[in-house]
């Protein structure tokens, strides 16, 4: 048992050692390039066709407490992590700056941990990056702000944490009581928080395809966040939220395309306004809110 347990943490420690090896495989790979934007197209491209992944295919890293996925991996994305790693990579032109960018986008002040991870697009993740100089809000350039439209939700913090079951606990190498005693900290964490309104201006879907010619005022490389107004996912998430998916949109000559990891099942490009059209009138997504990276 002693020799298989051994086993184990040498290849968990090959797995983490690989994942920074292929950082510095695609860093050397984006070298001469210098401008940031053609830094993100290019990286971003190398992607496409890289199966979904399903369940969060990031966490704390091998100390982490609750949740011990990499940092950062290559080989499989959410939509968030495929932008949080894209944006690091176009930034970044060593390990060391590229690891602490992926800090600073998925973590309140860089500082990582469960509990201070940008677990909410609308209420962490968009103005912690916001605030932190890595991201600007970029819907004015497209609409005036009369006529957007303004998403509500109350995130109920406590209710998202009660709402964790056990296997969201991703820790190797431990036993299922050991598991559920972690389990039972996060639910005792809900104490802490207090239910907070995340409010977010959007473009509505409706606009957009009512007036396609409003597309041409996004900037190449800008970051897409689909809204979902005051979305009900209390029976799996504790909680309702505003964002159901991220994703970049990129110019080829003057067709606009959406590059995300999709779940679907990979990552994929979408025209654009072909995505749209599947949502007119739908029932819950009303429309997006869109970012550039600074």
């Amino acid at each position: 048992m002693t020799k298989f347990i051994l086993l184990l943490l040498l290849s968990s420690s090959y797995v983490f050692a690989s994942h920074s090896e292929d950082a510095q495989k695609y860093l050397d790979e984006l070298r001469d390039i210098t401008t940031r934007l053609e830094r993100l197209d290019t990286a971003s491209q190398k992607f496409v066709g890289l199966p979904y992944g399903q369940g969060g295919p990031l966490g704390e890293g091998e100390d982490g407490r609750y949740d011990r996925d990499p940092l950062y991996r290559f080989d499989t994305y959410d939509c968030t992590t495929f932008v949080e790693t894209m944006v690091s990579l176009a930034r970044s032109f060593d390990l060391s700056t590229f690891e602490q960018e992926m800090n600073d986008i998925r973590y309140e002040n860089g500082e990582v941990g469960y509990l201070t991870r940008n677990h909410f697009t609308d209420l962490a993740w968009i103005p912690n990056n916001v605030r932190n100089g890595l991201l600007s809000e970029i819907n004015n350039l497209v609409l005036p702000v009369n006529q957007q439209k303004t998403a509500e939700a109350l995130i109920n913090l406590p209710g998202w944490l009660k709402s964790l079951k056990i296997t969201d606990i991703k820790a190797p190498l431990i036993t299922d009581a050991e598991r559920l005693t972690l389990l039972e900290e996060l639910h005792a964490e809900a104490q802490h928080y207090s239910p907070v309104v995340a409010k977010l201006p959007y473009i509505a879907i409706a606009t957009v395809l009512a007036r396609p010619s409003i597309l041409t005022k996004i900037p190449h490389g800008a970051i897409v966040n689909f809204v979902r107004p005051n979305w009900d996912l209390t029976e799996v998430a504790g909680t309702h939220q505003n964002i159901s998916h991220q994703g970049f949109l990129f110019w080829k000559g003057k067709k606009l395309y959406l590059r995300h990891a999709s779940t679907s099942g990979s990552v994929r490009e979408d025209l654009f306004i072909d995505y749209l059209k599947k949502f007119a009138n739908h029932a819950t997504l009303k429309g997006i809110h869109l970012m550039k990276m600074n």
